[in-house]
């Protein structure tokens, strides 16, 4: 049975993206992503800060962003220094998207999602607590900034198309 922590992401899993482009999130992560007040799982999707890979969140952790700005701009209200709220929404939303997962915890990327995933092939999804990452294979296998140990399970997957060992 699995253990379910709303926006707690841990542990590595792999998947393949479907005939029609869309990407199935392992049940670890997608039970993890907590109900939106309609009862859907919502998740956020947006580019990794520094890695050429796309980050994915609920509601809660979309929410907790939001407040981050609305605090930091408070703080320089308080300081009397000047605040870019614009650009401090721009620099964490610009590249947002949220998606709604169906029923098999799948998504279909948009355009700008997909120039970091690819079309076709098969992605990772590496846990890192409050977020996960969404890798597609071949870029994970190339980044040297990726850990060492996942691009070689990214090139092992993506050798075998997922069928393990020969």
């Amino acid at each position: 049975m699995a253990v379910v922590t709303p926006s707690q992401y841990w542990g590595t899993n792999f998947a393949a993206i479907d005939g029609k482009g869309r990407i199935a999130v392992p049940s670890q992560f997608r039970n993890n992503v907590p109900l939106s007040a309609d009862g859907q799982r919502l998740l956020w999707v947006g580019f990794h800060e520094t890695l050429p890979c796309l980050v994915a969140y609920g509601q809660d952790q979309y929410e907790r962003l939001n407040g981050e700005i609305e605090r930091d701009r408070e703080t320089a209200r308080l300081r009397n220094i000047d605040f870019a709220e614009d650009s401090e929404y721009k620099k964490r939303f610009s590249y947002i998207d949220s998606y709604t997962l169906d029923d098999s915890g799948r998504f279909l990327p948009s355009f700008i999602h997909r120039d970091r995933v690819g079309e076709v092939g098969a992605t990772a999804f590496v846990g890192s607590g409050r977020r996960f990452e969404i890798w597609w294979l071949p870029t994970l296998a190339d980044c040297a900034e990726a850990d060492p140990v996942l691009q070689r399970l990214a090139q092992s997957w993506d050798a075998t198309k997922g069928k393990g060992r020969k």
